[in-house]
């Protein structure tokens, strides 16, 4: 199995991780990117990537010195409870879990919003396809901090744009008709008569890929 686009997609990730706290791109980049093999395609595929990510970056900075952002995160690990409260990240608890790429909470007329980014390695899709997983982002914020609305977005690195999410999330769409919610319910039914994975993007660099298929095909034969 190759796991080539997960290896490159983490160290990106670490890249702008590293970037945003405060390390020289030199130092980041060999910090980020020991791990991957040394093949020329993946040297080629870094070099656009880190560049991507500089430019990212360099748009995160003049975004910092236009407005009043009093806290700038990277790889913020966050989690809810049934009752939408926020919980440690490992509480067995927890209904949702998630690790958002990049936020930033800015305040602006006494008032205090959230910007959420993903950064997105593969390749470009709409961003409503990525609903479920920014409108997650909103119950996460909202439970975590005091604010006014969260605003989503997708950056994707192999064509530099950033894609804002349509909708501004707000504390009163934290409820139980809440899309992300009804997924989850949605989700803990399949689990109640067991599990059965379900074929995605993921199968490209699972390592239990052909565990998985021999399986799903055992158990449509068998009564």
């Amino acid at each position: 199995v190759d796991d080539t686009p997960l290896v490159l997609g983490s160290a990106t990730h670490k890249y702008a991780e590293l970037m945003q706290l405060g390390e020289q791109s030199k130092v980041a980049k060999e910090k980020a990117f020991a791990e991957v093999p040394k093949t020329i395609k993946n040297k080629v595929k870094l070099k656009s990537m880190s560049r991507s990510i500089d430019t990212f970056h360099t748009r995160m900075e003049a975004f910092k010195r236009n407005n009043k952002v009093i806290l700038d995160k990277s790889e913020l690990r966050l989690a809810v409870l049934p009752s939408m409260e926020g919980c440690d990240f490992w509480n067995n608890n927890s209904i949702l879990r998630g690790v958002l790429d990049r936020v930033m909470i800015v305040e602006k007329s006494g008032r205090k919003h959230a910007i959420a980014i993903d950064i997105k390695t593969g390749k470009c899709k709409s961003v409503e396809s990525y609903s479920i997983q920014l409108e997650s982002y909103g119950i996460l914020l909202h439970s975590r901090f005091d604010i006014s609305s969260v605003q989503a977005a997708i950056y994707f690195t192999t064509s530099e744009e950033l894609t804002w999410y349509p909708k501004k999330i707000l504390p009163t769409d934290i409820h139980k008709d809440n899309p992300v919610v009804k997924y989850i319910n949605q989700v803990s039914s399949k689990l109640e008569g067991g599990f059965a994975p379900e074929k995605g993007r993921h199968c490209s660099w699972c390592n239990f890929k052909n565990l998985c298929e021999k399986e799903n095909i055992k158990s449509f034969w068998v009564p």
